[in-house]
């Protein structure tokens, strides 16, 4: 683990790096907001504007603790980091070599089940929607939808790891 850390320090030690992981990390939380209330920054635009629309999202990404569950918003909160960092660590290996593609498959369905199940299960369930999977379905599970944020977090968790550890081990493309 100390290794691991060592490499975080190496890589964040970069201050472009850093940029990147908090500019992801914070769009990565602001399309969650958006998608959660998508009805109603549409139903505002003709009132607002694209400008008042801007700072509406801004409101509304800055509010949206109260407008979600709590567990709702940590896993958020935990899926983004994990994402910002993810992309920054594999914005560094690539700068090293091309990523494998078990990594990319982690990556893909990580980043994929975060965007799927953003906000709580009674509200608003991101893409999950889209597939036709509403809250009622959700609600039906043991943790009313929960289980699909924590899935994300094992596996962006998981896919950080072997991101660090590749790039520790110097797990180049042997081609």
């Amino acid at each position: 683990m100390r290794d691991i850390l060592n490499i975080w320090k190496r890589v964040y030690s970069n201050w472009r790096y850093v940029l990147s992981f908090v500019t992801i990390g914070i769009a990565f939380f602001i399309i969650n907001v958006v998608i959660k209330n998508f009805n109603a920054i549409i139903s505002s635009y003709s009132l607002l504007g694209f400008f008042g629309i801007l700072k509406f999202i801004w409101t509304l990404s800055l509010g949206f603790k109260q407008t979600t569950t709590t567990s709702s918003f940590i896993t958020l909160i935990i899926i983004s980091v994990l994402f910002g960092m993810l992309f920054t660590l594999i914005t560094y290996k690539v700068k090293l070599i091309k990523t494998d593609k078990k990594l990319g498959f982690f990556w893909t369905t990580g980043i994929f089940l975060g965007f799927a199940a953003p906000g709580c299960a009674a509200c608003g369930v991101g893409l999950l929607t889209v597939f036709g999977v509403g809250a009622s379905t959700l609600y039906l599970l043991p943790l009313k939808g929960l289980e699909i944020s924590l899935l994300a977090i094992a596996i962006l968790s998981f896919a950080t790891w072997k991101a660090s550890k590749d790039i520790l081990e110097g797990d180049f493309c042997k081609i």
